[in-house]
């Protein structure tokens, strides 16, 4: 499951699980020292979707960060998404919901939004529709996100920084998503023989299959 969080200047979308290890991590922030469950705690988590993605309204930059043992980050100027509007509605929660498409990076998405909540916002980099997306899905049903519920309560919206994140460019980093999954083993720390010497990790490949092709 993953969250929206919509503040005044910045939206962030992640996984539910990688929202607690942040709250996790800013709580244990403050100790002095951090015990074996605390580590537990930090450590027993696998995101279902595990890019996460900040918004600025105030630079109009997305920043990106995702880990591949290393935790990467890249930062561009938020994608101009060119929106056809259709004249479908259906309900969500209760919204009254209207239809609306567009091509992204390779694929084309189908997204509901409500004007009942006058929100330009929603999953992931999607934005620019006169009102919240509340379900978005492509074309070929390998990504859909659908509201199940909205919570008004406040909330703090984490982005990590420090020097566990290394800065790249978006083409760097699709570069090292590529070669993770053709050989996820390499990512796994250095191995070496019994002489000493290292060794060669080749583990099976993964499906490669980003959300964004382009």
């Amino acid at each position: 499951m993953c969250v929206l969080q919509i503040g005044e200047n910045y939206s962030k979308f992640s996984d539910t699980k990688t929202l607690e290890k942040d709250s996790l991590s800013e709580k244990f922030s403050h100790f002095e020292s951090v015990g074996v469950k605390e580590m537990n705690q930090l450590f027993t988590y696998n995101p279902l979707w595990s890019m996460e993605s900040l918004k600025s309204t105030v630079d109009k930059k997305v920043t990106y960060q995702k880990r591949y043992k290393t935790k990467y980050e890249y930062e561009e100027l938020q994608p101009e998404l060119k929106w056809q509007l259709h004249n479908e509605s259906k309900k969500i929660l209760d919204y009254n919901c209207k239809k609306a498409t567009v091509k992204y990076r390779g694929r084309e998405f189908t997204a509901w939004y409500t004007t009942e909540v006058p929100i330009n916002n929603g999953p992931y980099v999607f934005e620019g529709l006169p009102g919240l997306i509340l379900e978005i899905e492509d074309s070929q049903n390998k990504y859909h996100f659908t509201a199940v519920g909205i919570d008004k309560k406040p909330m703090d919206i984490y982005l990590r920084n420090g020097k566990e994140i290394l800065k790249i460019s978006r083409a760097k980093f699709r570069e090292v998503e590529k070669t993770y999954h053709d050989n996820p083993g390499a990512f796994h720390g250095k191995a070496l023989n019994e002489d000493g010497s290292p060794m060669i990790v080749k583990s099976k490949s993964l499906l490669y299959d980003p959300f964004e092709l382009e």
